[in-house]
C-alpha cells in the first residue's frame, strides 16, 4: 500500500481501470476529505455532503471498465461534485418557494415588502445567534459566509490551519441548524448576505 501512495493520480487511475482495487482505494483516501469538505460547505449538511461524495465515488467505480478523463482526476471529481451539488440543490429550491424568490440577482426584480421583512427577520435571527458563538468560531464564520472568502485564505488572515477552519465552520453551522431547523442552513445563509438593506 505505501508503494501506491507515492504513485500519481494518472498511475493510479491506469492501474483502477486494469481493476486494481488497491488503486481505487488509494484514490478514494486521497480525495474523499477534501470532496467532503467542499460538497459540506455548499450544502450545509454533512449527511448530504457524504451521500454525495459516496455516489461519485461508486460512479467512478461503475465506470471502472469504460472510464475516459480528459482532464486530471481531481479535475474530474470536483466537476462531478459541482454536478451533484446542484441536482440537491435545484431540488431543495423547487421546495423552498421562499428561498427561491430570494436568491434571484439583486436587481433583476424587486422584493416584496413582505419578502424584504423574511429577510430582516432571519437576518436578525442569525446576528443573535452568531453574537453567541465563541469568539474564533464567530470570526471564522463570517469571514467564510459574509465575506465569502475561501478556507485558505482565512487561514492565511487569521494565522490558524485550514483544518482549524473548517472545524469552526462546521461548529458554526451545526449551532445554525440547531436553531433553524427544517430549514436549508445553506440556502437560508445565501439568501440572508445576499441582500444589503
Amino acid at each position: 500500500m505505501a508503494v501506491y501512495e507515492t504513485m500519481s493520480d494518472q498511475q493510479l487511475m491506469d492501474l483502477f481501470c486494469s481493476k486494481d482495487e488497491v488503486a481505487f482505494k488509494e484514490l478514494y483516501n486521497r480525495y474523499w476529505e477534501t470532496l467532503l469538505d467542499s460538497a459540506f460547505r455548499r450544502l450545509g449538511s454533512i449527511e448530504q455532503a457524504e451521500e454525495i461524495v459516496q455516489d461519485i465515488f461508486v460512479s467512478l467505480y461503475l465506470k471502472q471498465e469504460t472510464l475516459q478523463i480528459r482532464t486530471s482526476v481531481i479535475g474530474y471529481l470536483k466537476n462531478a461534485l459541482k454536478f451533484k451539488v446542484l441536482d440537491v440543490l435545484r431540488h431543495q429550491i423547487t421546495h423552498e418557494k421562499f428561498v427561491t424568490h430570494t436568491l434571484r440577482a439583486p436587481g433583476e426584480y424587486a422584493l416584496t415588502p413582505d419578502e424584504i421583512l423574511q429577510i430582516k427577520e432571519l437576518k436578525e435571527k442569525i446576528d443573535r445567534i452568531t453574537q453567541q458563538m465563541p469568539e474564533k468560531c464567530r470570526e471564522v464564520f463570517l469571514l467564510s459566509r459574509a465575506e465569502n472568502l475561501s478556507n485558505k485564505k482565512i487561514a492565511t488572515l487569521l494565522g490558524i490551519s485550514v483544518s482549524t477552519v473548517e472545524k469552526h465552520i462546521r461548529k458554526a453551522m451545526h449551532i445554525l441548524k440547531d436553531n433553524f431547523k427544517g430549514y436549508n442552513m445553506e440556502l437560508i445563509l445565501l439568501a440572508v448576505f445576499l441582500y444589503k438593506f
